[in-house]
């Protein structure tokens, strides 16, 4: 049988979109949650290292080992918040707001990275904005948050 790319993104789809539902059904604090994901995916990545017999060379570039080292406790802060909400508030918004994220940055990129802020970029964020208020507005109006 022929390997099929769309399959494969279809299946990967599937399982990361039910991220928030089975993890809404699981009694744990956020905080277990991430870090049993985090030693379950870390110890079959390196099942798959020793398998490949490849070499060790993360440390050859020691200021990139940095940088992975921060990405990765900056992803297990993420998903800490973004289990937490999904007990707090529910699957649906805390997804809306964590996909939010790239839109912030986008916003953010003018003074982070330098880059010019365009029309494009400032209608993606009002829409964002637009479509928060949309979702979260009638608790907006009545002075209450959404966990209420």
């Amino acid at each position: 049988m022929k390997d099929k790319p769309g399959l494969r993104y279809i299946v990967a789809l599937l399982l990361f979109g039910s991220n928030g539902i089975v993890a809404s059904y699981i009694s744990l604090p956020s905080y277990e949650i991430v870090f049993t994901r985090t030693l379950i995916g870390s110890l079959f990545l390196l099942l798959i290292f020793i398998s490949s017999k490849q070499k060790v060379q993360f440390w050859r570039n020691k200021r990139h080992s940095l940088y992975l080292v921060i990405s990765g406790v900056a992803m297990g802060a993420s998903w800490m918040f973004l289990f937490e909400a999904y007990a707090q508030i529910g699957v649906s918004i805390s997804t809306l707001a964590y996909y939010c994220g790239p839109v912030i940055v986008m916003i953010l990129s003018p003074i982070v990275f330098k880059e010019k802020l365009t029309a494009i970029k400032l209608l993606g964020f009002l829409a964002v904005v637009l479509g928060m208020f949309c979702v979260n507005g009638q608790s907006m109006l009545q002075g209450t948050v959404s966990w209420d």
